[in-house]
């Protein structure tokens, strides 16, 4: 294709829309412009979307060196040079290979008990008739998993003082931060003000927290399970391990991927299965026959279970799209595109397509029982070598968690009206449910 497709043209514009309704302007485009359309362009080089099944096999079937992170300068801003967002060629590939071990296999399934008892744990105080909010649930749920399996932190008083660190971490990722990415000299802490300050105060703190645990756990290296110690143990290909810098980007891209996205997908579970009573029952007749006290195995294994959570995260994917950069000139969707050009894989244009999910804005879990999916039909982590590290174990934790509340409770939405979708894939506003 010669000339490239149309596209939105203001940046600052598509970007605010974008963030006010991330899933509805994003299918409001594709029907406007068609798939493939162009974005502005980055640093001179034109920027193309799409969701199509031959678009996306086009982008995600290469060499990995064929592609890199868009937007770096953003990435190594909020999480340093070192993480593993930021990292592209050899450095990427040999960091991935390091962190992969604890989320993939037998290291991963060894945590399923510790996840269902503390599913239970923090669960088993819910009264019949109470209301409560399903975010403020789900986040206790997930972060509760992240200090016990990824930083070791037992001791009930440290344990209380690090799930406040890492909530203001969560919540100093704003709208505001956002725009500050979004103008480079906005990074700045204005006397501490602002959204860039809140952001820096909250990674001095969760560092001031992290810095002795770490020279703690060198001094005594006692065998442990958690992630963290693994990491400590874990050597680059050059043999050294690593430093405390690399230790705390790496957690923090662990943080920021792993805590909020999995809260926001187990509320919008509950939030699906309250406007869908059927699929609820048919849910939890499953869980009840595997028995009094199922095995994490068996949990992971119900089919129902996964078809439920691969259908939430069908509509509602942790991010709508995924942006790369390309190394070498290649063809996309039919568009002839230069090294340098940008590809933004539009993985909620390739969720709503009605040739491969009919009906696609309705919540049906049947349909992964029906049919596989291929990596380019149904990419809710991504695709290609950057796909999410931790997608298997975010699948494990979700399967997990609901199994373990869906077989003592069931949550009445307390409205039924629609919720936007807002940061981070999260609900936008509250999701009030009543425990029966």
């Amino acid at each position: 294709m010669a000339t490239l497709p149309k596209g939105p043209t203001n940046a600052i514009l598509m970007n605010i829309q974008g963030m006010a309704d991330p899933i509805g302007y994003t299918l409001r485009m594709r029907e406007r412009y068609g798939d493939p359309m162009s974005l502005p362009k980055m640093d001179g080089k034109p920027v193309l979307a799409t969701g199509s099944v031959d678009g996306l096999r086009a982008l995600f079937a290469v060499p990995p060196e064929t592609l890199d992170q868009m937007m770096v300068d953003n990435f190594t801003a909020v999480f340093g040079e070192s993480s593993l967002f930021a990292l592209s060629g050899a450095r990427h590939t040999a960091m991935r290979k390091l962190l992969m071990p604890p989320f993939h296999g037998q290291r991963m399934r060894l945590y399923g008990k510790q996840i269902c008892d503390l599913a239970l744990q923090h669960s088993r105080d819910l009264k019949p008739g109470q209301q409560l909010v399903a975010q403020d649930l789900m986040h206790t749920l997930s972060v509760q998993t992240i200090i016990h399996l990824v930083f070791g932190v037992t001791e009930p008083a440290e344990a209380a003082r690090l799930e406040k660190l890492i909530d203001e971490l969560r919540k100093s990722f704003s709208l505001g931060l956002t725009i500050t990415l979004m103008i480079p000299r906005l990074r700045r802490e204005f006397r501490g003000f602002g959204p860039w300050a809140r952001r820096q105060r909250a990674i001095r703190d969760l560092r001031s927290f992290l810095d002795p645990e770490l020279a703690r756990r060198r001094a005594d290296p006692a065998e442990r399970t958690d992630i963290l110690s693994l990491l400590l143990e874990a050597r680059q290909e050059d043999g050294t391990a690593l430093d405390d810098q690399q230790l705390f980007e790496q957690l923090h891209t662990l943080l920021f991927a792993g805590h909020n996205t999995t809260a926001g997908a187990l509320t919008w579970v509950l939030y699906f299965l309250g406007h869908a009573p059927a699929v609820l029952r048919r849910l939890q007749d499953e869980l009840t026959a595997l028995g009094a006290d199922p095995d994490p195995e068996a949990l992971a294994k119900a089919p129902y279970l996964e078809a439920v959570c691969n259908e939430t995260l069908r509509l509602r994917p942790p991010s709508p799209g995924v942006g790369r950069k390309l190394n070498a000139p290649m063809q996309i969707a039919g568009c002839d595109l230069p090294a340098g050009a940008g590809v933004f894989a539009q993985i909620i244009w390739a969720h709503h397509d009605p040739t491969v999910f009919p009906e696609p804005e309705v919540f049906r879990p049947e349909r992964f029982l029906e049919r596989t999916y291929s990596p380019f039909e149904f990419l809710p982590f991504g695709g290609g070598n950057r796909r999410c590290i931790g997608a298997a174990f975010a699948l494990y934790e979700m399967k997990l968690i609901l199994g373990t509340l869906l077989r003592r409770y069931s949550f009445e939405l307390v409205s039924r009206k629609p919720v936007r979708v807002g940061l981070q894939g999260m609900p936008g506003s509250p999701v009030r449910v009543i425990v029966r």
